[in-house]
C-alpha cells in the first residue's frame, strides 16, 4: 500500500505543478502585457484613448515585423521614415510613444493576440452597444475562470487521490485476506497517519521539487495579491442603472444635444452639474412620449417636478396634493393599462435620485471648467463616445497615472486664448523655440496642483 501511495503522491505532485505552470502562464499572458505595457495608452477596441484604439492594427501596418520594431522602439524606428509611423508621428502632435525595450517579439505577438480575442468578443455580442471597453469585463472574465479551472481541478485530484487511496488500502486488505494475514482494521484517519507520514519523506528525498512547488504558488499568491491591489478604487467599466431610463444614444446621438445644454456648469465651474428635472421639462413639454420606452420613463419626470401631461400644464400647490390624487392624473394619461401609471409611484413629489458615475477620490481636485473652458479638452477625451451609450458607463480609468500621462503628452493650446497670453510669452522666452509646451511645461505635473 505505501508504494502505491508513494506513485499516486509523485502523480498528484506532478499533476499539480502541471497546473501551477499553466496558471503562471495564464497570468503572464497577452492580456497581462497589455495591461503592464499598454492600457494606460490604449484600448484593445477601435476606441481612442491617448492613442489609437489597437483593433486592426495589424491591418494598418506594411508588415509585422514593422509594427513589432515600432512597438520596442518607436524613436529609433521612426529614424527610417516609415510612412505611417511618420503619419502616427504627426496626427499626435509629434509625441512619440515611449520605448519598450524589454518586450520579445513572443511579448508583442502575445499582445497582438490578446487584441484580437477582445476584439472577436466585441464582435459576437450586440456590437458593443453600451460603448464600454470590451478589455476590462474580458479581464475580469478571464481572471475568474482561471481561479474557477484551478478549483475545479484542486477538487477534482482531491477526489481522484481519495478515491485511489481507497482502491489501494483495499486491495491491500484483499492481498492479506487472501495470504491469511490480519487485515488492518484502522479507521481512515488511523491510516491517514501512515499517508502523511510518507508525504513528509517525499517532501525530504524530494527538496528540489518541493522548493519549486512552493516557489511557484507564493509567486502566484504575490502576483493575485499585486493585482487585487492596483484594482483598488479603479472603476473603468462601471455602469449602474439609473432611476429613469435615460438614452444618450437618442439625446446625445440622434438628436445632437450639446454635452453643456444639460451638463451646465461644464464651462464655468468646477463640477458638469447634473440636470435639473426643470432642464427636462424645456422639450419635455412638448414631448410627452419617448421613441424607445414610450409614455413610462417621461412620466417619472412628470411626477417628479409635478407636471399634468392631461392639461399640458403644471399642477397647482403640487406638494400638498395627496398621492393617490396625483397618481390618477397619471392613470387617466396611460388610459388605465395595465397599472403602468403606478410605475411613478415612487417619484411622486420626490427628485430623481440620479447614480454619480464618474467620481474621483476626495483629495484629488478636478476642475471641469479649466479643463474644459480654458484647455480646449473635448468631453469625450475623458468620459467617450456617450452618443453611442444607451446606458453611460465609466469610459477611462480615471486613475493618476492616467491623469499624469495625458498631462505629459497634451499640448498647451495657446492660439487665440487670452488666459494664456502672459505665460506663453514667459514660457518662449525661457524654452527653445519650437519646444512643445505641454501641460507638463505649466506645472501639470506638481503635486500641490491636484492635491493640496
Amino acid at each position: 500500500m505505501i508504494h502505491v501511495f508513494k506513485r499516486v503522491s509523485k502523480i498528484f505532485v506532478a499533476l499539480f505543478m502541471v497546473m501551477a505552470t499553466m496558471g503562471g502562464s495564464f497570468a503572464q499572458d497577452g492580456e497581462a502585457l497589455f495591461k503592464t505595457n499598454c492600457a494606460r495608452c490604449h484600448y484593445a477596441t477601435d476606441k481612442k484613448l491617448v492613442g489609437p484604439g489597437l483593433a486592426g492594427v495589424e491591418s494598418r501596418w506594411s508588415s509585422k515585423d514593422n509594427l513589432v520594431a515600432w512597438i520596442v522602439n518607436p524613436p529609433e524606428y521612426l529614424k527610417t521614415g516609415d510612412a505611417y509611423a511618420i503619419e502616427l508621428f504627426e496626427k499626435y502632435n509629434k509625441s512619440v510613444m515611449p520605448a519598450f525595450p524589454s518586450l520579445k517579439t513572443e511579448d508583442v505577438d502575445a499582445i497582438l493576440e490578446y487584441v484580437k480575442t477582445v476584439n472577436e468578443a466585441v464582435a459576437t455580442t450586440d456590437g458593443g452597444a453600451t460603448g464600454g471597453d470590451a478589455s476590462a469585463s474580458s479581464s475580469g472574465d478571464s481572471d475568474n475562470s482561471l481561479i474557477y479551472v484551478l478549483t475545479i481541478v484542486a477538487v477534482v485530484l482531491s477526489i481522484l487521490i481519495y478515491a485511489l487511496f481507497k482502491i489501494s488500502t483495499s486491495l491491500a486488505d484483499l492481498a492479506k485476506e487472501k495470504d491469511g494475514l490480519d487485515v488492518d482494521n484502522r479507521n481512515l484517519f488511523e491510516r491517514a497517519n501512515d499517508c502523511w507520514a510518507c508525504t513528509k519523506k517525499f517532501a525530504n528525498e524530494n527538496k528540489a521539487i518541493v522548493g519549486v512547488l512552493v516557489f511557484v504558488v507564493i509567486c502566484y499568491g504575490v502576483y493575485l495579491g499585486y493585482k487585487g491591489l492596483m484594482g483598488i478604487g479603479v472603476y473603468q467599466g462601471y455602469q449602474p442603472s439609473q432611476p429613469i431610463k435615460f438614452s444618450h444614444v437618442t439625446h446625445a446621438g440622434q438628436l445632437k444635444i450639446e454635452c453643456e445644454y444639460c451638463h451646465t456648469g461644464v464651462r464655468e465651474s468646477k463640477h458638469a452639474t447634473i440636470p435639473s428635472s426643470s432642464t427636462c421639462m424645456n422639450c419635455h413639454k412638448a414631448v410627452g412620449e419617448g421613441s424607445k420606452y414610450g409614455k413610462a420613463e417621461i412620466a417619472k419626470i412628470y411626477a417628479s417636478i409635478g407636471f399634468d401631461p392631461n392639461k399640458g400644464a403644471y399642477i397647482p400647490d403640487y406638494n400638498k396634493k395627496d398621492k393617490e390624487e396625483v397618481l390618477k392624473i397619471y392613470e387617466e394619461w396611460f388610459g388605465g393599462e395595465n397599472d403602468a401609471y403606478r410605475a411613478v409611484e415612487q417619484y411622486v413629489q420626490k427628485p430623481i435620485d440620479w447614480v454619480q458615475i464618474h467620481k474621483l477620490p476626495d483629495h484629488a481636485y478636478f476642475n471641469h471648467a479649466q479643463h474644459v473652458k480654458v484647455g480646449g479638452i473635448e468631453c469625450k477625451t475623458c468620459h467617450g463616445e456617450v452618443e453611442k451609450m444607451e446606458v453611460v458607463e465609466q469610459f477611462a480609468p480615471l486613475t493618476m497615472g492616467w491623469c499624469v500621462n495625458c498631462h505629459r503628452e497634451t499640448k498647451v493650446k495657446f492660439e487665440e486664448n487670452p488666459y494664456y497670453d502672459k505665460l506663453h510669452d514667459y514660457l518662449a522666452a525661457r524654452y527653445k523655440k519650437g519646444d512643445q509646451f505641454t501641460v507638463a511645461r505649466i506645472g501639470g505635473l506638481e503635486c500641490g496642483k491636484c492635491h493640496y
